[in-house]
C-alpha cells in the first residue's frame, strides 16, 4: 500500500467524477424521494472518502498509456538524487501545504473572532421570546442549552457554535409569534442534527483540497442539501397552512436581508436564507410545498444505489494509470557501482523489451 502522485491524480479525477454525478443526482428530486436527504448526504461521504484515501493497494494494477507521458513522469516524479534540483512534485506538495494551513488558519481566526464577537450581543429575554422557544422545545426530541441574542449587526437569522456556546442570532426587529416560532424552530433543529460541525469540518476539508475545483461544488451541495433536510424535518407531519405560513417567513426575512447591503453569515453559520443563492431557495419551496412524506424510503433502490457506488470505489482502487519509467544507464550505473560487487561478480544484461535483470554472485 502506498501513495504516488499518480495514485493521487486517480483519486482527484475518481472523487471529483463521483461529486459531480450526486449534483446532477441530487437535482432530480426523484432520488431525493427515493433515497432519502440523509443517505444522498452520505452518498457524498464515497467522493470525500476517495479523495481522502489515494492509495495503490496489492489488487491495483498498474496501466501504462503511450510514450508521449514519459518525459513527463520523468519530470514530475522522478529526480537524480546526484543533482540539488528541486522536483515539481516538491513545489506542488509545499504549496498545497503552506495554501492549506493559511486557509485553516484564516478560518479558526474568523470564527473565533466572531464567537466573541456574538458572545458580546444582547441576549433576548423579553416574554414573547421565552414562550416561543419553550414551543420549540415542546416538540424537539433533544435538549439543548441555547442562547438566542440579537443585533443591529445582524441582517439574516442564523445559528453559530458547535459545543458549549451556541446561539440563534436574530436581527434587531419585532416578529410576530409564528413569525419567531419558524425561526427558532429552523435554526434549533440545526442544531439538533449537529448540521453546524458538519458545515466546519466539509469546509476544514475544502481548505485542505482547495485546488480541486470540485470541492467547492461538493461544499456547495452539501450546504444546500443539509438546509433541504432542516426544512423537511421542521415541515414534517405539518398540514399545508403551517407549510405556507413557514415559506412566508423564509420570504420576509429574504426581503430583510434584501433591503441590506451586506451578509453577516459565513460558512461557519447556519442562515434561514441566503439572497445570494436565489435558486437554492426555489428548491427549498419546491421540495417544502410537494405533498410528498420524506420520511419514507425505497429501501430496494437505496440499497442498491448503496452497492453500485461501492462497486464503483472498489474499481476505482483496482487500477492505476501511470507511466512506464525506464531506468536510465546512469541510474544503473557500472559493475563498480554496483553495492557489494567485486570486479565480475555482478553486472546488468539488458532485454529486448527494454527492462533489465542484475546478476548478482551467480544469482
Amino acid at each position: 500500500m502506498q501513495i504516488t502522485f499518480f495514485s493521487l491524480f486517480m483519486s482527484v479525477i475518481w472523487s471529483s467524477a463521483l461529486a459531480v454525478f450526486n449534483h446532477f443526482c441530487r437535482k432530480k428530486h426523484f432520488f431525493i424521494r427515493q433515497l432519502g436527504v440523509t443517505n444522498i448526504l452520505f452518498l457524498y461521504l464515497f467522493s470525500m472518502i476517495r479523495l481522502i484515501v489515494p492509495y495503490e493497494f496489492s489488487f491495483t494494477r498498474v496501466i501504462a498509456p503511450s510514450e508521449t507521458f514519459h518525459e513527463f513522469y520523468e519530470k514530475i516524479y522522478t529526480s537524480s538524487p546526484q543533482t540539488t534540483q528541486i522536483s515539481l512534485q516538491s513545489v506542488f506538495v509545499t504549496v498545497w501545504i503552506t495554501v492549506s494551513v493559511v486557509l485553516i488558519a484564516r478560518f479558526v481566526f474568523q470564527y473565533t473572532t466572531s464567537m466573541k464577537k456574538f458572545s458580546t450581543y444582547r441576549i433576548r429575554k423579553d416574554e414573547q421570546c421565552k414562550r416561543i422557544f419553550n414551543r420549540v422545545l415542546n416538540v424537539s426530541r433533544i435538549q439543548l442549552n441555547i442562547d438566542i441574542r440579537s443585533n443591529s449587526d445582524i441582517n439574516i437569522p442564523m445559528g453559530m457554535g458547535i459545543f458549549r456556546n451556541r446561539y440563534i442570532l436574530l436581527p434587531e426587529e419585532e416578529y410576530s409569534d409564528s413569525e419567531l416560532y419558524y425561526i427558532l424552530r429552523h435554526e434549533y433543529t440545526h442544531f439538533q442534527n449537529r448540521d453546524l460541525l458538519i458545515k466546519v469540518l466539509i469546509h476544514i476539508y475544502s481548505c485542505i483540497f482547495w485546488w480541486n475545483p470540485a470541492i467547492y461544488l461538493l461544499k456547495k451541495d452539501l450546504a444546500q442539501i443539509l438546509e433541504i433536510k432542516c426544512d423537511l424535518d421542521v415541515t414534517n407531519r405539518m398540514a399545508n397552512q403551517n407549510k405556507v405560513q413557514y415559506l412566508t417567513t423564509i420570504v420576509a426575512m429574504l426581503k430583510n436581508a434584501g433591503a441590506k447591503r451586506k451578509e453577516t453569515a459565513f460558512y461557519g453559520t447556519t442562515a434561514l436564507v441566503s439572497k445570494n443563492y436565489q435558486s437554492e431557495i426555489i428548491e427549498r419551496f419546491k421540495l417544502v410545498s410537494a405533498s410528498y412524506n420524506y420520511k419514507k424510503k425505497n429501501i430496494l433502490f437505496t440499497g442498491s444505489w448503496f452497492l453500485i457506488f461501492s462497486m464503483i470505489i472498489f474499481l476505482s482502487y483496482s487500477f492505476v494509470v501511470r507511466p512506464d519509467y525506464r531506468t536510465s544507464m546512469d541510474e544503473i550505473g557500472t559493475k563498480e557501482e554496483i553495492p557489494g560487487s567485486s570486479t565480475g561478480t555482478a553486472y546488468t544484461i539488458e532485454c529486448v523489451d527494454d527492462t533489465y535483470y542484475v546478476h548478482f554472485r551467480n544469482q
